[in-house]
């Protein structure tokens, strides 16, 4: 997404090779303090978005068979740790058809962009400050 496209774009989910519904909604484990649930849980939300993306770059309408699954998921509350996402999914099937020259689609991913990965690479750059 990064260097590529510098946001979402079209195939952009090519490479995720993980059922984002695994981790959306993991808890977080003591035993394995190792690993960064935060970003597992972001990961897999922005992995949803890619597929939705996709489907509106391919087909201008949402719903989309490949995104029955993760409406379901979000219909059951299993994206609640990413309300700005839960809002962006449900505006973007509520449109239900959305042509690439409305604009709006793209327009909407750009915020989840910015804080979601740029927000990654912003935090990882920042100096690591001790106590």
């Amino acid at each position: 997404m990064t260097t590529d496209y510098g946001g979402f774009g079209h195939a952009v989910n090519m490479n995720v090779r993980f059922d984002p519904l695994k981790f959306i909604d993991a808890e977080r484990d003591p035993k394995a303090y190792y690993i960064d649930i935060d970003l597992l849980r972001a990961g897999s939300a922005i992995a949803i978005v890619c597929e939705f993306y996709d489907v509106w770059c391919n087909e201008f309408y949402l719903p989309a068979d490949s995104c029955t699954r993760y409406q379901d998921a979000l219909e059951v509350g299993r994206l609640r740790f990413f309300p700005d996402i839960e809002e962006f999914l449900r505006a973007a099937t509520a449109r239900y058809v959305v042509p690439v020259e409305d604009g709006w689609f793209a327009e909407a991913v750009v915020p989840i962009y910015k804080r979601y990965v740029l927000g990654l690479f912003a935090q990882l750059a920042a100096p690591q400050r001790s106590a």
